[in-house]
């Protein structure tokens, strides 16, 4: 039943919110029922998808009150004009409909792009480019094959809303945020975003960080050799902290409630 609610119901709900929002009052929803001619359970059922999209909180879930978010202005101002794959890839972590995009089709092109390397024969020398440069030379066919699963396993949990599941999909998150960027600055480029979207959407892009809750894959992308790797494990500083272990062997180890399956394995 969700799945066939259309823009026309949507958006007087949508609406409602934000007015309930602006005036600091509470929405009910029986009130808005008899308002749109419906029954509670279709408004209800409404919001529901709403809240399921990230484009707003009704006030009546987990969040007390009503609060359109930015992702829900822009579906107003697109008159629902979004395809709904958009709608659903990341909806609690990134508030910005062309950031969802961006990050959506930079992922379909970092696939694609490391499928054709492989078929290729060039998976080493593509891997290597997504690789923290310290440890790039050590990035060989076993490797390569083993970062591609994680790119494709990584926007299959960001699909689902899922945090990546060990370090080797931080790592590739960092060349899909990159791709998500020139995606950006290609829509910004041909006049597909305006100045101010563009900004937007390139600050919202961070929160694929949110969801990861930490930005400790940035480091390796630091250090100078692999070495590095295994002193930082002794740093007080990043033990206290519980940052994990970013030794390559430990690349591909399944984070906590992560099932080690497929690529996923215990250092060798």
């Amino acid at each position: 039943m969700l799945a066939a609610v259309s823009w026309e119901q949507l958006r007087p709900v949508l609406q409602a919110i934000g007015v309930a929002q602006a005036a600091g009052e509470q929405l009910d929803p029986a009130e808005l029922a008899a308002a749109l001619n419906a029954t509670e359970y279709e408004i209800r059922a409404r919001a529901q998808l709403i809240e399921r999209y990230g484009l707003a909180y009704s006030g009546w879930g987990e969040v007390d009150e009503p609060f359109l978010r930015d992702s829900g202005r822009q579906y107003l101002k697109l008159k629902g004009q979004v395809d709904t794959d958009i709608l659903r890839f990341l909806p609690v972590h990134v508030d910005d409909l062309n950031a969802r995009r961006a990050l959506l089709c930079g992922g379909s092109v970092l696939v694609d792009e490391f499928r054709y390397a492989i078929s290729r024969r060039d998976g080493p020398a593509f891997a290597r480019e997504i690789a923290p440069p310290a440890f790039a030379p050590l990035v060989d066919d076993a490797v390569a094959l083993d970062l591609f699963a994680a790119a494709v396993a990584l926007m299959a949990r960001l699909s689902a809303g899922a945090p990546a599941g060990c370090v080797a999909e931080e790592i590739v998150a960092i060349s899909l945020i990159a791709r998500a960027e020139a995606w950006l600055d290609m829509e910004h480029d041909q006049g597909e975003i305006d100045a101010d979207g563009f900004r937007a959407a390139q600050a919202e892009l961070q929160g694929l960080f949110a969801l990861f809750q930490d930005d400790d894959v940035l480091k390796l992308f630091e250090m100078k050799e692999p070495a590095d790797a295994a002193v930082s494990r002794h740093d007080p500083i990043d033990v206290q902290l519980g940052v994990v272990d970013q030794r390559m062997e430990a690349w591909f180890r399944p984070f906590a409630e992560v099932p080690p399956t497929g690529y996923l394995h215990e250092p060798r």
